[in-house]
C-alpha cells in the first residue's frame, strides 16, 4: 500500500491531497486572487507563491512526509511524448521554465514537485501531460502544408477514464476501442486505439463550440471576419479562446445557470442542443479511425457529463451504434495518484523526458 501527496496547479486554484493507494482520504482546493496570479511578469516566477499555498496546506493538515511514499504533480506544456508516467528532471525544467511548448499554470507544477521531493526526500513524478501526443500518421495532415495538426487535450483524465472503462468492461485498455468525450471547460473528443490515442480535436484550434471557445469554424468566413473586425491579433486571440462559444450569445459561464434560461428561451436552448449535437458529430467521426473494428464504448466524461440536458441530447444520436459508459466530473487527482502508483508498484517503468 502506497501513500501519494498529489499536487495540481492550476491557472487560479491549488488542489491538493492524500491517496492511499487509489482512494482518496483528503483534498483541498484553495483559489487565489486572480489580480495577485495577473501580478506576476511570468508563470515561473509563480513558484514561490505557489509554494507558500503548499506549505499552508502541509501546515494546516499536518502533514506527516515520513509517511508519504511519493510525491504526483501535474505534468506542464512541454515537448510531445508517449502517454505514461515521467521522473522530474532538469530537461523537462529547463523546458518548462522558457515555456518552450506553451506557458500555462501547470508548467509551475513539476517545479514544486520538485522542491518537495528534495525537501524530504521522496520520488516525485507526473502522469499523462497535455503533450501527449500518439497521433497516427494521418491525424497531423490539413491540406495546407504549412500548418500541422498538434495533440493539445486532456490526456490525464482522458486516459484515465479509458483505463476505468477497460476495467468496466474486464479488458485491458491495450485492446479497446474507445471514444472519450471529454466536456469541460474546454470539449475535447479522441479517438483510443488500442492504448494509444491516435486522433483528437483540440478545444483551441477546432472540435465542437463549447462554453468560452468557438470550435471548428468556416475558414472563408473566418477570414473575413477577421479583416473586417479591426481588432488586433492579441484581441483576436482573447475573443477565440475565452470569449465566444456560449458566453458570446448569453454572456453566461455557469452551465447550470444556461440550461435554467434555456427552460424558458428557446434561443439558449437551441445553443445547447448544437452543442450536443456537434459533440455527438465529432464522435461518429472519430469511429473512422478505428479502421471498420468497432468501438467498444463511448465514453462520457467531464463536468457536462453530469448535465441532465447534454448527455440525453448525445446519447439519443449515439447509442444506436456504440454503448456508451458515463464517468462524471474529473478524474485528474485519482489518475496522478494511480501513474505513481503503477511505477512504485513495478507495473511500470518510469519514462525519461
Amino acid at each position: 500500500m502506497f501513500k501519494i501527496f498529489v499536487i495540481n496547479i492550476g491557472s487560479s486554484s491549488l488542489k491538493v491531497a492524500v491517496f492511499e493507494d487509489s482512494a482518496e482520504i483528503w483534498s483541498v482546493t484553495k483559489r487565489h486572487d486572480p489580480e495577485k496570479i495577473k501580478s506576476f511578469p511570468t508563470v515561473y516566477e509563480q513558484i514561490g507563491f505557489r509554494m507558500e499555498a503548499i506549505d499552508e496546506v502541509i501546515a494546516e493538515r499536518q502533514v506527516d512526509f515520513s509517511v508519504i511514499d511519493v510525491i504526483a504533480c501535474r505534468g506542464g506544456f512541454c515537448k510531445p511524448l508517449e502517454s505514461g508516467t515521467y521522473a522530474i528532471n532538469d530537461a523537462l525544467l529547463d523546458d518548462l521554465k522558457h515555456s518552450r511548448w506553451g506557458e500555462h499554470a501547470a508548467n509551475v507544477s513539476p517545479f514544486c514537485g520538485k522542491i518537495l521531493s528534495e525537501r524530504y526526500n521522496k520520488p516525485a513524478f507526473y502522469t499523462d501531460p497535455v503533450s501527449v501526443d500518439e497521433f497516427m500518421p494521418e491525424s497531423y495532415i490539413t491540406g495546407i502544408p504549412g500548418i500541422r495538426r498538434i495533440c493539445k487535450v486532456h490526456a490525464l483524465n482522458h486516459k484515465a477514464v479509458a483505463r476505468y472503462a477497460a476495467r468496466e468492461l474486464g479488458k485491458p485498455y491495450g485492446e479497446c476501442n474507445f471514444i472519450v468525450a471529454h466536456m469541460g471547460g474546454g470539449i475535447t473528443v479522441a479517438a483510443h486505439r488500442k492504448g494509444r490515442m491516435i486522433d483528437a480535436c483540440s478545444p483551441a484550434e477546432e472540435g465542437p463550440f463549447c462554453i468560452d471557445r468557438p470550435g471548428q469554424l468556416p475558414n472563408i468566413m473566418l477570414l473575413d471576419y477577421i479583416f473586417a473586425s479591426g481588432k488586433s491579433r492579441d484581441e483576436l486571440y482573447r475573443e477565440l479562446s475565452t470569449r465566444s462559444g456560449i458566453i458570446a450569445y448569453t454572456g453566461m459561464t455557469d452551465l447550470i445557470q444556461i440550461e435554467d434560461k434555456a427552460m424558458n428561451d428557446k434561443n439558449i436552448a437551441l445553443l445547447l442542443d448544437t452543442m450536443a449535437y456537434r459533440i455527438a458529430f465529432y464522435i461518429m467521426g472519430y469511429l473512422a479511425a478505428f479502421d471498420g473494428e468497432p468501438a467498444d464504448a463511448v465514453i462520457l466524461t467531464g463536468g457536462m457529463a453530469k448535465s441532465d440536458w447534454i448527455v440525453p441530447a448525445i446519447t439519443k444520436r449515439i447509442e444506436p451504434y456504440a454503448k456508451i459508459l458515463i464517468y462524471k466530473g474529473e478524474f485528474e487527482m485519482q489518475a496522478l495518484a494511480e501513474g505513481a502508483i503503477r511505477v512504485m508498484s513495478g507495473a511500470e517503468e518510469a519514462k525519461v523526458y
